[in-house]
């Protein structure tokens, strides 16, 4: 009866540590990218600026490795640190193999005279794929 309590007790633990060790398996690195691709799916990868001589935002990439972006505003001294969430994919095509049309419908602020922030340059980060 107690070897067979014991029995089950250690059986218990080592399917719970197994279990806890297979969630931390993967590190930091796959956890920071499943909060990315949720983060990803909730808004697009540009801001409402365009870039001036492209007429559109610009994606800047970035190595798949990096997860910050700084932006800075002069006047009044302002740094961000800023998640990248955004990771550089294929182009979608539609059903018929025409490319979608990602900009359709936006209407994109121009960027300043006088810019005061980095975002008003049209230029957003985007991390490449690994």
């Amino acid at each position: 009866m107690l070897n067979t309590r014991f029995l089950l007790a250690l059986l218990t633990a080592a399917v719970l540590a197994s279990q806890a060790s297979s969630a931390f398996a993967h590190g930091p690195r796959v956890r920071a990218e499943r909060i990315a691709h949720y983060h990803a799916q909730q808004r697009p990868w540009h801001g409402p600026y365009s870039n001036t001589q492209a007429g559109l935002p610009v994606a800047l990439v970035v190595p798949p490795t990096a997860h910050m972006q700084s932006s800075y505003s002069w006047g009044v001294s302002q740094t961000e640190m800023r998640p990248i969430y955004h990771k550089f994919g294929r182009t979608f095509t539609g059903g018929d193999g025409s490319e979608v049309d990602v900009y359709s419908g936006n209407n994109f602020l121009p960027t300043p005279v006088w810019p005061s922030h980095t975002d008003q340059f049209g230029i957003y980060y985007v991390r490449g794929p690994y």
